[in-house]
């Protein structure tokens, strides 16, 4: 009985080279133990497998390929110890391997799904009531109520508390008391993040508001249920002690910086440009809210756009309804034409709308810009320009209720919620186009100019 070697698979490989065909060996067996067999192919592959018979037919099992070192495939000795272990498992009684290794294959994979299943279970039961799944429930329930400050949240806890403080992460919610968000808030103000510690502690208290608020409201969402909550821990850190780190900005341009930056814009061209003006020409929308406008929410009757404002503690967002100016106007159908069958109406592609962060940089690059050139007092951001947008509205008269009804804010009182069902649309109209020949004005260097007190009646 001849035993193969590593030239017996040399001597194969050369043979199906120079026949240009597969060369096929059987290793010698005594009948009745299936045979380890060899298939050389004309590339240079070379395959293994086991033959058996099985109620008078022959099969073959794959091994897998030959590899002289082992590294990628089989060697020699590997190949014959395989077939080997299938001779001893056929000759014990098991005739048909294929199907015995099927099963074999099927129930491991059922043990290792099993135990999938049980890690999962497991965790899910480690995290069940966790600080953590308070956290992402709450996060969930601003999702479903399209709040845009989800995804900032979201990202706050996980950086700030899943990731910095696993252990307090899996603590349950209903045992996290006070001293354990002031360490988690001390260790950002400690890191100069005083800013973010503040804003940490405002949304850990919502979190724990709301898991407690769940549990007598069935209209909450399940996975903020079932925490078990007595108290608010993180309301329990005075707020009083973070409001030094809420400095409110104050910075608004005055007529020659906003003079400057109508003239930089128009040296650049292009789609941030458009939805900087965009914002501009309806007063200083906030640029979150512009930006998510959809086709369908451009009335061309009005002409008109609509957006929604979900802001505060409403439910459902709240229309806000904008007329617009000829300069406004332009720039919409301009932006329709391009993308009128698309998501979004300020898009380069239609799918998503352009990033606030695109717009804050256009923004950004003329500031540092105008500060070199000492046309700047100091250097601003996009926030500024709705700061700027209302200031320059009240010293041109426009009444603060009229501001209010121009730019959505401070409208979340018992009387503007049940009883003030007047849609403003004149008065905004009317600042709108006063606000329109401001800039115009203010862009062509004229002098400024106060109009009449912008009221109803």
């Amino acid at each position: 009985m001849t035993t193969w070697t590593i030239k017996t698979v040399d001597a194969a490989i050369r043979k199906a080279k120079k026949d240009e065909c597969d060369v096929w060996l059987t290793e010698a067996r005594p009948r009745g133990e299936g045979r380890l067999r060899l298939r050389a192919r004309p590339g240079g592959h070379v395959l293994f497998y086991f033959r058996y018979s099985c109620e008078g037919t022959q099969h073959q099992l794959d091994l897998g390929t030959y590899d002289e070192s082992g590294r990628a495939g089989l060697t020699l000795g590997a190949a014959r110890a395989s077939a080997g272990e299938l001779s001893r498992l056929y000759q014990s009684g098991v005739r048909n391997l294929h199907s015995h290794l099927a099963h074999e294959r099927a129930a491991q994979r059922a043990l290792i799904e099993a135990a999938a299943a049980k890690r999962r279970e497991d965790e899910k039961q480690a995290t069940a009531g966790s600080l953590q799944a308070l956290l992402k429930g709450y996060t969930q329930h601003l999702e479903r109520q399209g709040k845009m400050s989800a995804k900032e949240v979201g990202n706050l806890f996980k950086l700030h508390v899943f990731e910095a403080h696993p252990q307090l992460t899996a603590k349950r919610a209903s045992e996290v008391v006070q001293q354990d968000v002031s360490a988690t808030l001390a260790g950002l103000i400690n890191q100069g993040k005083g800013r973010t510690a503040a804003k940490l502690r405002s949304y850990l208290s919502a979190a724990f508001t709301a898991g407690l608020q769940a549990e007598g409201d069935p209209t909450i969402h399940p996975s903020l249920h079932g925490f078990a909550l007595k108290m608010n821990p993180a309301a329990l850190v005075p707020a009083k002690s973070l409001r030094q780190f809420n400095r409110e900005r104050e910075r608004a341009l005055n007529e020659d910086e906003l003079r400057v930056f109508l003239k930089a814009l128009d040296e650049r061209p292009g789609l941030a440009t458009d939805a900087i003006r965009l914002t501009l020409y309806l007063g200083g929308q906030r640029l979150a809210q512009l930006l998510r406008l959809k086709p369908a929410q451009f009335d061309p009757d009005g002409p008109a756009v609509t957006l929604l404002d979900p802001k505060g503690k409403r439910l459902q967002p709240r229309l806000h309804v904008l007329p617009l100016t000829d300069p406004a106007l332009a720039i919409v159908e301009r932006l329709m034409q391009a993308n009128a069958d698309h998501k979004y109406l300020i898009s380069s592609r239609g799918k998503v709308p352009v990033r606030v962060e695109t717009l804050s940089k256009r923004v950004h690059e003329i500031s540092t810009a105008m500060v070199k050139a000492k046309k700047a007092r100091a250097p601003f951001q996009m926030c500024d320009l709705r700061r700027t947008c209302e200031t320059m509205l009240a010293r041109m008269g426009v009444s603060r209720d009229t501001r209010a009804q121009l730019l959505s804010h401070g409208l979340s009182g018992v009387q503007q919620k049940h009883y003030d069902r007047y849609d403003y649309m004149p008065e905004k109209q009317r600042t709108l186009k006063a606000w329109a020949r401001k800039l115009d004005a203010i862009a062509k260097g004229e002098a400024p100019g106060k109009v009449v007190p912008l009221r109803r009646g």
